[in-house]
């Protein structure tokens, strides 16, 4: 619908004002009657942006369901059933215990074509089938679980980073659909993803919902079994203009703290957080009333296990000081208050690879393999995934899996070996100016630890490469609470930059007008052709609506 009006004025004298006037007048009555007429097309169309449809308050006769049904808010004895339909309805979910028993039904007579119905006082762990309708319109038949006891075992999925490139955007990725199907044959109980579902958002709505549409397409063949849940991604939010756009991102997940992006839940015992790293003004910061919310958030969780989700790492691979490391003050203030709330693991999407970093007992993983073109890194990892966490009464065990279903590295809690020392930002076997700090990082808390360059004396300290062109090695010792030692050993080559002073003389000079080639005349010249122009596309309406009279 059109938002303003331009006017077109005629200035100067003509011998035949009165004829252009009408003109005029007549040009104006045609195109109020145009504007009338688009309006009504556009309300005839039944869309508004926020994709509610406008209908008569009366049921249609004939309906599609055009999403859904999907599974939301799984908890031990409820569930929400959302589907969409292409008019208003009303809204029935038949469930039972297999799917040739559905014996037990809940409607909603409100008419609507978003339908949310809720399913109260289910049984724990348990398996149950259902199907929606609406004005007679049935679903297929599919089947969720509700959530087990709090401490007994459930699988979790994580995965993200499914966008498609630029080159197949809007479409998704084929390995994006093959990764889902393995999925849902891996029957897990709760799912989380870790953002950057589209390519891009455009400042056409148009183009968005066909954008999302083509990734809920996907992304509903696991929602009819299982619980979604997400943190939106750079791509997802705002447009080249940097307008955020959070409605597209909102209709494809349904969260708990709506219209908020970041929120938490508990499930099976397990206190999940969801933050939003890409807050307007703090992208890759956890600040203001967030961080408030999230410092209240996991205190009042207690004791409970905690995992934490969002969409940039603490400590990338590839997107190295534009992740959560873009301010490292905060970034260290999160790595506090994680080992202060014994968190137990923090994941994350952003680089396009899989890896796991463990730091001071926090777990640390980058799973952003799901369809997005994989990051070739010093680190290794760049293979699509998607990440496992089979979590047992005694034990929590993790492992990235292959689109194959063939599992590629594992982990285990509680980790019973040795320290380990890990190494950031700086790669071993990498050529770094002189001076430059290794980022290491130890699975524990070491007792004692000693940095020694070039087997050379060794420092509680770590210090820069050395001031030495060539090759230098890192040696580090750690030893943990039990006594036990650790070691590992790092290789840099060191780049010694020249301090040599040189000279130079700065010419300025006046410009002048340069006519032989044109560069001060171009733009009058350019600015006098449009100004023909102009009057030229002027004078040809004036007559032509003279002719018209």
């Amino acid at each position: 619908m059109p938002t303003s009006r331009e006017t077109i004025r005629f200035c100067g004298r003509s011998t035949n004002g009165n004829l252009i006037h009408m003109s005029v007048r007549r040009l104006i009555i045609v195109l109020s009657m145009l504007l009338v007429l688009l309006n009504m097309g556009i309300y005839q169309t039944g869309y508004r942006t926020d994709r509610t449809l406008i209908v008569n308050h009366e049921p249609a006769a004939t309906v599609s369901i055009i999403r859904g049904p999907t599974v939301h808010m799984v908890t031990n004895h409820s569930s929400r059933i959302m589907w969409k339909t292409d008019a208003l309805t009303n809204a029935t979910v038949e469930y039972g215990y297999s799917d040739s028993n559905l014996n037990m039904s809940l409607s909603n007579a409100t008419l609507d074509n978003i339908h949310k119905v809720n399913l109260v006082g289910l049984e724990v762990n348990t398996t149950y089938y259902y199907r929606v309708m609406s004005n007679g319109t049935s679903s297929a038949t599919y089947h969720f679980k509700t959530a087990p006891a709090d401490g007994e075992p459930f699988k979790l999925i994580v995965l993200g980073d499914n966008r498609p490139s630029s080159d197949t955007a809007p479409a998704q990725p084929q390995v994006f659909s093959d990764i889902m199907d393995q999925v849902i044959a891996e029957n897990p109980d709760i799912v989380i993803m870790t953002g950057d579902y589209v390519y891009s958002i455009s400042t056409s709505d148009s183009e968005n919902w066909n954008a999302w549409s083509k990734f809920t397409n996907v992304s509903d063949r696991l929602g009819h079994y299982v619980p979604i849940y997400a943190v939106i991604g750079n791509h997802d939010l705002t447009d080249w203009q940097g307008t955020p756009k959070p409605q597209y991102f909102l209709d494809a997940f349904e969260m708990f703290n709506e219209p908020k992006l970041y929120s938490s839940f508990d499930f099976a015992g397990v206190h999940f957080t969801l933050l939003d790293s890409e807050q307007q003004g703090y992208e890759g910061q956890i600040r203001g009333e967030q961080w408030s919310w999230l410092v209240n958030d996991l205190t009042a969780a207690g004791n409970r296990t905690k995992f934490v989700f969002a969409h940039r790492p603490l400590y990338p691979l590839k997107h190295i000081d534009s992740a959560m490391d873009v301010n490292k003050t905060n970034r260290d203030e999160l790595q506090q208050l994680f080992e202060d709330q014994n968190v137990t693991l923090f994941a994350a999407g952003h680089d396009h690879l899989f890896n796991r970093l463990t730091v001071n007992g926090v777990v640390h993983v980058i799973t952003g393999g799901a369809g997005a073109p994989p990051y070739n890194n010093p680190w290794g990892g760049a293979y699509y995934h998607y990440f496992r966490v089979d979590v047992c009464t005694e034990t929590i065990n993790m492992t990235s899996v292959k689109p194959d279903g063939t599992g590629v590295e594992t982990y285990q809690l509680p980790y019973t070996g040795p320290i380990e020392i890990s190494i950031r930002v700086v790669a071993n076997n990498s050529q770094k100016k002189a001076g430059t700090i290794p980022e290491i990082y130890f699975s524990k808390v070491p007792t004692v630890v000693h940095y020694s360059w070039d087997s050379g004396a060794n420092s509680s300290t770590l210090t820069g490469i050395p001031d030495i062109e060539g090759e230098h090695t890192l040696d580090i010792y750690a030893q943990d609470s039990t006594g036990t030692w650790s070691h590992a050993r790092f290789v840099f080559t060191a780049i010694v930059t020249s301090t040599t002073t040189t000279t130079s003389t700065t010419i300025t000079t006046t410009p002048t007008a340069q006519t032989s080639t044109g560069q001060v005349l171009i733009i009058p010249l350019m600015l006098a052709l449009a100004s023909i122009g102009v009057v030229g596309v002027v004078i040809v309406v004036i007559v032509w609506l003279t002719k018209r009279s």
